[in-house]
């Protein structure tokens, strides 16, 4: 997936009822804009973001493993994509 496609799993993330799904995907959005900006270096946001990834393998229940791995995708992704710039 490219940076547009997972910002859009976001979206999709922040609308989607859940509110520690909701909240989190915003934080992870505005991460990824911090770092665009230039405030977070691909080091900080790599990290961060790998921080979120550990936080998610508590959740268990099965009403959240749908979100749980939509999250879990984009944080791979952009965890990725921090790596290479």
């Amino acid at each position: 997936m490219n940076l547009d496609e997972l910002q859009q799993q976001l979206v999709e993330l922040v609308n989607s009822g859940d509110p520690v799904f909701a909240n989190a995907a915003q934080q992870v959005n505005e991460l990824t804009e911090q770092a665009k900006a230039g405030q977070l270096s691909s080091a900080e946001l790599k990290e961060i973001l790998e921080d979120m990834q550990r936080q998610l393998s508590i959740i268990n229940e099965m009403s959240q493993l749908e979100f749980k791995e939509k999250l879990n995708t984009v944080l791979n992704g952009l965890i990725t994509i921090a790596a290479v710039v």
